[in-house]
């Protein structure tokens, strides 16, 4: 009686995995626009915050002012596309800053 428990388990086991694996790359097949721009995001957040370090001191608040604004664009629920967009925008603005010094 146990090894018939077993092996029904085992089987019921099969299953559930194959069905979750499935699932599992179905989802993210549909989400791989996402991620890449998630991806993306993420290396452009990165980049603002290299530049915000090299900002001079007299350019300092505007610069952080910036930076915080991408930090909450990025924590924002808002659809991936859309977040990379404004952070090139925050980008070209941190630029300026920069190179105006």
């Amino acid at each position: 009686m146990i090894f018939i428990y077993i092996i029904f388990s085992a089987i019921l086991l099969y299953y559930a995995l194959k069905y979750g694996i499935r699932n599992g790359f179905v989802e993210l097949e549909t989400n791989k626009e996402d991620l890449v721009y998630y991806k993306k995001s993420d290396s452009l957040f990165e980049e603002i915050g290299d530049i915000y370090s090299k900002v001079s001191k007299s350019k300092s608040k505007e610069a952080k002012a910036i930076y915080n604004e991408a930090f909450d664009i990025v924590l924002s629920e808002k659809k991936p596309k859309i977040i990379f967009k404004e952070l090139t925008e925050k980008k070209e603005e941190i630029l300026k800053l920069s190179i105006d010094d």
